[in-house]
């Protein structure tokens, strides 16, 4: 064997042990961030606001671990947040909602339902036809979602103290109109979040009638307080009342909203409100993606 094939043998053993090497200590780096990633979501409710601009999305962790999306906001922005917040490895998400059909709450679902795993598909189904709700529901048939429509109340338990009330407004004849959105109540590990999507004033009464209605309020919730609320139809005036306010006893209300919008979100009458009662306000279009963390 002449030098030069020595010489080629030896750097060809050097190239694999530092492959080896590398491969070695990416395996350990794998390793060691799943668990990490495992242990920071064990036992821990996590939700986060996504910054998706002008539209709602909402991702949730369970202390049990199982994952939800609610909305899916207005693009393909989604992707990337979920590429923020969720491990690249994890393509499944248990629970896909979304509140209506607006494309600011449906339009990056498309992609989603192609790209991940989506166990169940959660809806209000209503009356409203667009092209791209097409296209969603054409997407969502295709896949292996199990089609999960709220007609008028349901209930989701993950644990003995961890649940979601659900509510259609059909229910509480609320006239149907493109804002009706499905009403999400989590309460979870000692913390309580409503989710009213596009709701407006009409809705907010009716769920403080149905509240004060002891004999049929359990359909729903008997007990608005809530720890977090996020502001109905973007912190817009038709919604987010002072009446309903004070009744969720809200600390925090979490406005999702785009920067510099064409709608004028959230409306100035509103952060006043929220101010002259005290309550946090966080938005999406000055603080980014606001998490909160129930641990």
């Amino acid at each position: 064997m002449t030098k030069f094939n020595l010489i080629k043998q030896f750097r060809t053993r050097k190239i694999r042990l530092i492959l080896f090497i590398l491969l070695v200590i990416f395996s350990i780096l794998l390793v060691w961030s799943l668990s990490l990633y495992s242990e920071r979501g064990r036992g821990r409710l996590l939700v986060n606001f996504l910054d998706i601009g002008q539209g709602d999305a909402v991702l949730i962790r369970l202390p049990s671990g199982q994952t939800i999306l609610i909305d899916g906001g207005p693009d393909n922005i989604i992707l990337r947040r979920l590429g923020e917040y969720l491990p690249f490895y994890q393509r499944r998400l248990d629970y896909v909602f979304y509140s209506h059909y607006h494309a600011d709450h449906i339009g990056g679902l498309v992609e989603i339902i192609k790209r991940y795993e989506v166990n169940n598909l959660v809806y209000a189904p209503g009356d409203y036809s667009s092209a791209l709700l097409d296209t969603l529901e054409q997407s969502a048939a295709a896949s292996q979602a199990n089609d999960m429509p709220i007609i008028s109340t349901a209930q989701i338990n993950f644990s003995d103290d961890c649940f979601l009330n659900l509510l259609n407004p059909r229910l509480l004849q609320v006239p149907a109109d493109q804002n009706n959105s499905l009403v999400i109540y989590l309460n979870c590990a000692g913390k309580k979040f409503l989710f009213s999507g596009d709701n407006n004033h009409r809705v907010e009464q009716a769920l403080l009638a149905l509240s004060a209605d002891q004999e049929n309020c359990d359909r729903f919730a008997c007990d608005l307080w809530v720890d977090v609320f996020k502001a109905s139809h973007h912190g817009s005036k038709t919604a987010n009342s002072e009446e309903f306010l004070l009744a969720l006893q809200v600390q925090l209300l979490v406005i999702s909203v785009g920067v510099d919008n064409r709608f004028g979100h959230p409306y100035p009458a509103t952060l006043e409100r929220a101010k002259s009662l005290g309550i946090i306000v966080k938005r999406t279009d000055l603080d980014g993606t606001i998490s909160f963390d129930g641990s």
